[in-house]
């Protein structure tokens, strides 16, 4: 019986037990549930807030990933127009927490931040950013912290509209105690924008064209006749931001625009602009133009349209080279003189009574005048020489009198009509009158460049055509169209005239131009270093309704020509506005033509240095003494390897010596330095000496620059290692 009670007491016992265990786990489980439940409670109440907005920023936001625009580039290669990125920082003095608990933390963080670095921050930013004083950058962050602003602007004076940080100022901030990126979200955020950026300022601005910025469209120039290709193509993707860092995940990726590449070269540019620019003050005219173009391929290397502002100054309001119309003027004498002699109405030798400047003989009330007194009897070479326009208006009216159109279909016949586009928008297209009524007074003056209007730049080509052996090129602002560095699209030389004329005519009318410079009116467009050819031109400008007689006399003088004339590289014309008064080609023109071909021949005319070269007298350069291994090195390098001899030519170690040169040849002599006793290294170059002396256990002290003057330590005298001795160098 005892056994069995004993049983079922154990029993009881271990029953008891048990229920303990699972009473135990049961609680346990049942507190972890209670706090499960209260920890939701806590999320969908305490903080909803805080968990919305968490799910908020992990939802992707779709992004347009902008193209970077593509460049503009200079003839060799140098950016004219380039996108950019620009920056502006605002700094948050005030935390962004919803919860009291982390509002207080993260405000207490910024506080102890900014009133511990406030100084070095605003150095740093002195640094960076230098036309703000240090003084100037602590009262400014100052009035932001004191007013608890969010967005701050980094810099004082900034306009809500401007992006006034550069990208590599702005990589410059990442390094600073507020802005490194520990510390995103703390104090700043950043707005950015792709900037159109010129770094050569307005060198070439009508030509290169600008944007407007609000909307990133182009307005004008090459930036708009090429839009299409510099824009590129947008990507897209979203924005993912966790642990308050943003990235932008791409979908769809961007294609960047194409970079184009002008005929334009920077430095003859400049040369045009300054040149018209200084003529222009000082005559003070009313707008002038330079274009520059290459001979053989009509390359334009510089094209500048200056106009007075109200202010006074000077600035390219619009492109006049090619979307203003102008009578020619004497400019276009050369072109009648062409059509005629092509056509064997007139021969050079031709004479005609110029009437000493006054003729009313083509009727219609019209009186045709010459500058001063005029001139008597004169030839072809005579007539183009003076400018007469008398005599140029007799010739063509007798030769085309009775088929004027004859005269007409010979000026189409030069090219000198086309509409040159110049891949620009909005070029405008000559004006010279086929058909219509020819009344007495309609041939003679278009003969001397009246009646016909053109841009300078129809007239730039037929002179350019005249030095291109009579074939006339179409002018070119744009080569080719690359993206990545391959050439999406060229643009050949395109030829408009592959002969103007016979190449008797040719020879003829150069002549006629050449005559002009040396002898004529266009001596101010000489230069003592080489020939040119051209010819000056001044055309009285139509007041519109009230004609030519009526106020004041306004005039577009101009000199077009080329350079060299007997080898010609360039042409170029020149032509200014005046504001009245008297003006003339030769006085106002020609001197910026002469400016302009002598800075363009002068800077592109560099001698190889091979022309130096005297194979009857060698250099022999001096050589110091010191290492003659790389002695020898050098002397192979400068081809003179076959004045040493064979042993001295195949030194391979370090080895000591001198070179002393004996009927030409380089002779080297060895030298052995001995351990402890001091080397002469005068003569030495520093390198040379320092690793001698050092190696041997002196400790060297060097004074000057050169090779070694003096030593300090006598030469063969002993040493212990660690004594100094000191260096004299000198040139």
């Amino acid at each position: 019986m005892s056994d069995m009670t004993d049983s079922n007491d154990a029993r009881k016992q271990e029953k008891k037990r048990v229920s303990r265990k699972y009473v135990s786990l049961f609680l346990l489980m049942l507190l972890w549930g209670a706090l499960i439940i209260i920890k939701m409670g806590i999320v969908m109440f305490a903080e909803r807030q805080y968990w919305n907005d968490v799910a908020k920023n992990m939802v992707p936001v779709n992004k347009v990933i902008e193209a970077r625009r593509g460049n503009i580039l200079s003839d060799d290669g140098l950016l004219l127009a380039s996108s950019m990125m620009q920056y502006r920082v605002f700094l948050d003095f005030k935390t962004a927490e919803k919860s009291p608990e982390r509002a207080k933390r993260d405000q207490m963080r910024k506080d102890t931040l900014y009133s511990g670095h406030l100084d070095e921050f605003a150095r740093q930013m002195h640094e960076i950013f230098p036309q703000y004083s240090v003084q100037e950058l602590i009262s400014h962050y100052n009035k932001g912290y004191q007013s608890k602003s969010r967005s701050w602007f980094l810099l004082p004076g900034v306009s809500r509209n401007s992006f006034p940080i550069s990208y590599n100022q702005f990589k410059s901030l990442a390094k600073t105690v507020w802005l490194k990126p520990k510390y995103e979200g703390w104090f700043f955020s950043a707005e950015s924008k792709i900037s159109r950026q010129k770094p050569f300022g307005t060198l070439a601005a009508r030509t290169i064209g600008s944007m407007f910025e609000a909307k990133d469209s182009a307005r004008n120039g090459l930036e708009l006749s090429f839009d299409s290709l510099l824009r590129g193509v947008p990507g897209r993707g979203h924005i993912e931001k966790v642990q308050n860092v943003s990235r932008i995940v791409t979908e769809i990726p961007q294609i960047d625009g194409c970079d184009v590449h002008t005929t334009i070269n920077v430095d003859m540019q400049d040369i045009a602009e300054v040149a018209l620019r200084k003529q222009l003050e000082f005559r003070n005219a009313a707008s002038g133009i330079v274009v520059l173009m290459e001979v053989p391929t009509g390359d334009i290397k510089a094209i500048a349209s200056l106009t007075k502002t109200e202010s006074g100054q000077f600035s390219e309001i619009q492109n006049n080279a090619v979307k203003e119309l102008f009578e020619p003027g004497s400019t276009f004498k050369p072109v009648s003189m062409m059509v005629a002699l092509d056509d064997g109405r007139i021969k050079l030798t031709d004479s005609v009574y110029c009437e000493y400047g006054r003729y009313t003989g083509f009727g219609g009330g019209a009186v045709m005048t010459d500058a001063g007194n005029g001139y008597g009897w004169l030839d072809v070479p005579g007539i183009i020489k003076n400018s007469c326009n008398i005599g140029t208006s007799k010739l063509i009216n007798a030769a085309y009198k009775s088929d004027p159109k004859a005269f007409v279909d010979g000026i189409y016949r030069t090219g000198i009509n086309t509409h040159f586009d110049l891949q620009l928008t909005g070029t405008a297209a000559p004006v010279i009158r086929r058909e219509g009524n020819w009344d007495a007074t309609r041939l003679p003056w278009m003969s001397i460049g009246y009646n016909t209007q053109l841009p300078v730049i129809n007239t730039l080509a037929f002179y350019n055509g005249v030095a291109n052996g009579g074939c006339m090129v179409a002018p070119r602002l744009v080569t080719s169209v690359t993206r990545d560095g391959e050439v999406i699209k060229e643009f050949p030389v395109e030829v408009v005239r592959r002969h103007m004329c016979k190449d008797e005519t040719l020879k003829q009318v150069q002549f006629l131009l050449e005559n002009v410079v040396q002898n004529g009116t266009g001596r101010n467009a000489q230069s003592k270093y080489f020939s040119v050819a051209g010819k000056t031109g001044t055309a009285q400008l139509s007041q519109g309704a009230a004609g030519y007689k009526n106020g004041p006399r306004r005039h577009m003088v101009s000199f077009c020509g080329y350079f060299p004339a007997d080898n010609p590289q360039y042409s170029c014309i020149v032509s200014i506005r005046t504001d009245g008064g008297a003006a003339g080609g030769a006085t106002w023109a020609a001197p910026v033509f002469h400016e302009v071909s002598e800075k363009v021949m002068a800077s592109r005319n560099l001698r190889d240095i091979k022309e130096a070269y005297d194979s009857t007298h060698q250099f022999i350069p001096k050589v110091l003494p010191g290492d003659l291994a790389k002695a020898g090195t050098v002397l192979k390098g400068l081809g003179k390897k076959e004045l040493m001899s064979r042993e001295d030519r195949n030194v391979a170690d370090t080895v000591w010596g001198t070179v002393r040169s004996d009927s030409g040849r380089y002779v080297m002599n060895h030298v052995e330095y001995a351990q402890g006793v001091v080397p002469d290294v005068r003569g030495m170059g520093a390198t040379d000496a320092l690793y001698l002396l050092e190696k041997m256990g002196l400790r060297v002290e060097l004074k000057g620059v050169g090779h070694v003057r003096s030593q300090s330590l006598q030469r063969n005298t002993h040493f212990r290692k660690g004594d100094r001795i000191q260096l004299t160098l000198s040139m």
